[in-house]
C-alpha cells in the first residue's frame, strides 16, 4: 500500500475546526494509520472531548462516532449545535437524549 493510500485526511468544522487549526497548526490532519480505527478511538488520539462531537462525516456522508475508518478515508468532526437548516442539508437532524443523532445515512444499493 502506497504511503498516501495509509493516510486518513482529518478535518473539523466550527469550533473543532479551530481546535484542531490551534492544537496541529494547520488543516487538513493528515495521520498515518496502519488499519481501521474507529471515530471515537481517532478523537481520543486527537485529544477531542467524546460530548464536543455530535456525528462524524466519513467519505462525505454522515455516520455514528463509532464508526470505522480506514486508510484511505476522508472524515470530518461536527460538534452539537450546528444551526437547523445545515442539519436537513448535511443530512442529520438533531440529537435525542443520550446524545446520539438521528441520522439519515445514504445505503448501498
Amino acid at each position: 500500500m502506497d504511503d498516501a493510500k495509509k493516510m486518513l485526511e482529518i478535518r473539523g468544522f466550527l469550533q473543532l475546526d479551530a481546535f484542531l487549526k490551534k492544537k496541529y497548526g494547520k488543516m487538513p490532519i493528515f495521520l498515518e494509520i496502519d488499519g481501521p480505527i474507529s471515530g471515537l478511538e481517532l478523537s481520543e488520539k486527537l485529544g477531542i472531548n467524546r460530548d464536543d462531537i455530535e456525528v462524524i462525516f466519513v467519505n462525505g456522508f454522515v455516520q455514528q462516532i463509532d464508526y470505522i475508518l480506514n486508510p484511505g478515508d476522508r472524515m470530518a468532526f461536527l460538534p452539537p449545535g450546528c444551526p437547523g437548516p445545515y442539519r436537513i442539508a448535511l443530512g442529520f437532524y438533531g440529537k435525542n437524549q443520550d446524545n446520539a443523532a438521528n441520522f439519515k445515512i445514504k445505503k448501498d444499493e
